[in-house]
């Protein structure tokens, strides 16, 4: 079995409503999604980010997988990180390649042997997936009565934890609003906020000790993401552990910010990281080194499905009789924000219960994809890789 052809495209959804986070506004959501082909039938979904531009140059680095084995997934992964070393791979269109590509593989493999992906992984350790919910973007002109609502719904749908947005209002202002939500969802839930790198270190610190005494359960990249030493400055004297690393990919940029300890928590994307493989690779870095794992999501249920197979195989940080969420048993961000794709992409669309997904025990990563929806949010032409060294002309 070969890989002969790979589809990639663009997916741009608009918004009804604008929302907003420390950088700026959005009124649409996006996505790189990829069609692997094998010869004989056997087809693979993988999904990045990125924009109409950097698709492009994703489809030119996932040339390198044409004529491949696909079960060959490790072979394939580590061809693309040569080829693109010495291009600064760690980052942009080679990682974002290689991670959707990658998720494509083990969806082929587990649909050709009959096994969901965890299973190809190496066997689950974990059936379920504890979720928190992402939400609490500024909306409606920064107003804080659809926000409360908003928290309250979330601790209605039975969620144990959310996070919210800061860094777009004044310290004084993001604080009041931490201290109504923490008021309007009561002393049970989880509350984590995300700055989204708005600040430098001393507001960062100013803040986390403005609002120290709401048990926040993390204070989200308070500093440029990869400024190391402003993070490290705040990681260190903040009164609420510090979280990071969404934007970081493989093994060799997540190694220096665990020896370092830039983070208690790190976040790392499937989609960036490299994919499953190197998320567990990671996953199993962060428990060495006593570090807590809780990846990033704001796709669709592509990736969703990957990183519930790959955190069905991450171990509990520290060895103990009890698997307790967010103490020794990873969480995985699960976004509840507006996206249209998303919404209609995927069967299953993925649910929680009690604040846990299950993990798909269908071959591959258990979903089945409405390829007209696909259609019908695409923007500009579909990118068609068909050999190793060239592509046909699209976008």
């Amino acid at each position: 079995m070969k890989i002969d052809r790979i589809e990639v495209r663009f997916v741009e959804a608009e918004l009804d409503e604008p929302f907003g986070w420390s950088q700026r506004w959005t009124n649409t959501r996006s996505v790189v999604v990829l069609k692997v082909f094998t010869d004989d039938g056997v087809i693979g979904w993988g999904e990045t980010y990125g924009s109409q531009d950097t698709a492009a140059a994703i489809a030119s680095v996932a040339r390198s997988a044409i004529g491949e084995d696909p079960a060959n997934i490790s072979q394939i992964w580590h061809k693309i990180h040569r080829a693109t070393f010495q291009s600064h791979g760690y980052a942009g269109a080679p990682v974002m390649a290689a991670s959707a590509i990658d998720t494509a593989l083990h969806d082929i493999v587990g649909k050709t042997t009959g096994k969901p992906v965890a299973e190809v992984m190496g066997g689950r350790l974990h059936d379920s997936i504890a979720v928190y919910a992402t939400g609490l973007y500024y909306v409606d002109n920064y107003a804080l009565q659809p926000h409360l609502d908003e928290a309250v719904g979330y601790v209605e749908q039975g969620f144990t934890g959310m996070k919210m947005k800061v860094g777009a209002l004044s310290l004084k202002e993001d604080a009041e609003r931490i201290r109504a939500t923490r008021e309007a969802i009561g002393p049970d839930v989880r509350l984590m906020f995300d700055a989204n790198e708005s600040y430098d270190p001393s507001s960062a610190l100013t803040f986390a000790n403005m609002v120290a005494d709401q048990d926040i359960t993390w204070f989200e990249e308070p500093c440029a993401s990869r400024d190391f030493v402003a993070n490290k400055m705040v990681q260190e004297k903040s009164p609420i552990p510090v979280s990071g690393g969404e934007s970081l990919s493989t093994r060799w940029e997540f190694a220096p910010r665990f020896s370092e300890r830039t983070f208690d928590i790190v976040q790392p994307d499937i989609c960036g990281v490299g994919g499953p493989s190197e998320m567990h690779r990671v996953g199993l870095m962060a428990q060495a080194f006593g570090i807590k794992f809780n990846p990033h999501f704001w796709g669709t249920g592509i990736s969703f499905a990957a990183a519930l197979h790959s955190l069905a195989l991450q171990p509990i940080g520290q060895i103990g009789q009890t698997n307790i969420p967010y103490q020794n048993e990873s969480v995985l961000e699960f976004d509840q924000t507006p996206h249209p794709v998303r919404e209609n992409l995927t069967e299953p669309f993925f649910t929680q219960k009690n604040s846990r997904v299950e993990v798909p025990t269908t071959p591959g990563l258990g979903i089945e994809i409405d390829e007209s929806v696909l259609e019908r949010f695409t923007v500009g032409e579909v990118g068609v890789v068909t050999t190793s060294s060239d592509t046909q002309p699209f976008f």
